[in-house]
């Protein structure tokens, strides 16, 4: 993602309920259209939000800093059987401009397989009203400027490669916030990670098996798990609960629920970050 050093007012972030109502957005459809959306489901890195240096923490900002883009938590089955996903590549549909093909693996249990399929753009909004951010220029002076939040309603139509085992298609919607600066550029919208509710790339769908015809509820999402129960049992961030762990939460437990990195959690780590779509 294209790197851009801005502070943001945490305070006045908006919500995709926000967004979304009538009242406070406006229709943005036919608008969505002459920009490219890969980057708000395949990148990279993100950039990460930090204190601003110039407040004493009254505000936020984007520094240079980067994270790894964001890898999915997703689930399948009304036991929360974990799901992994990964896009490889994200590509505009010059036919048809709301569409975009999509490819990139599954992983469920010990089966990983590749996956095709398209995403396409239903709707889109985006506020009514502009919120400011405050980019520093080289002399450290600060020009106000201002963005709107904006979300996209997709549809997504995925299938897996048939001749793997336990595989078939998952269709459902997919619903994802941007944001625009006050140049028509756009950004995958972290603007609000400091949050506890902070989520994005909302994935609810089913997955209906080739052979069997069998129909399971799959979901994912970035950061957070739309819909999941009382699988994710965290306040401050996603957190598998005990009743599910052995459903293959067991290593994200292992890794992240520590506050201090041990040789066990290490390890965790490692198998977490591990780039299992290679």
């Amino acid at each position: 993602m294209k790197l851009f050093s801005f502070i943001v007012f945490a305070s006045v972030l908006l919500s995709t309920r926000a967004i979304a109502g009538s009242g406070d957005s406006s229709e943005f459809t036919l608008g969505i259209k002459s920009f490219n959306l890969a980057k708000l489901w395949r990148s990279d890195s993100l950039q990460v939000l930090q204190n601003d240096l110039y407040s004493a923490g009254k505000f936020m900002y984007y520094g240079t800093q980067t994270e790894k883009f964001p890898e999915p938590y997703g689930f399948i089955g009304l036991d929360y059987e974990r799901f992994y996903i990964h896009y490889l590549a994200v590509v505009k549909d010059t036919g048809k401009i709301h569409r975009y093909l999509v490819a990139g693996k599954t992983k469920m249990k010990d089966t990983t397989c590749n996956f095709k399929g398209t995403i396409t753009v239903s709707r889109a909004r985006t506020s009514k009203t502009t919120t400011t951010l405050i980019m520093p220029t080289p002399e450290n002076k600060k020009n106000e400027v201002p963005y709107r939040q904006g979300v996209i309603y997709c549809d997504v139509s995925l299938w897996q490669d048939s001749a793997k085992p336990n595989t078939g298609t998952i269709t459902g919607r997919l619903t994802t916030k941007f944001f625009l600066d006050s140049s028509q550029h756009l950004f995958y919208d972290n603007l609000d990670n400091v949050s506890d509710s902070h989520c994005n790339n909302q994935f609810i769908g089913l997955w209906k098996a080739y052979k069997t015809n069998v129909v399971k509820k799959c979901n994912w999402g970035d950061y957070r798990i739309p819909n999941c129960g009382d699988l994710d049992e965290g306040a401050g961030g996603f957190s598998p609960s005990d009743k599910y762990i052995q459903n293959g939460w067991q290593n994200y437990r292992d890794a992240y629920s520590t506050g201090t990195l041990t040789q066990k959690s290490a390890r965790a780590l490692a198998v977490e970050n591990f780039r299992w779509w290679r």
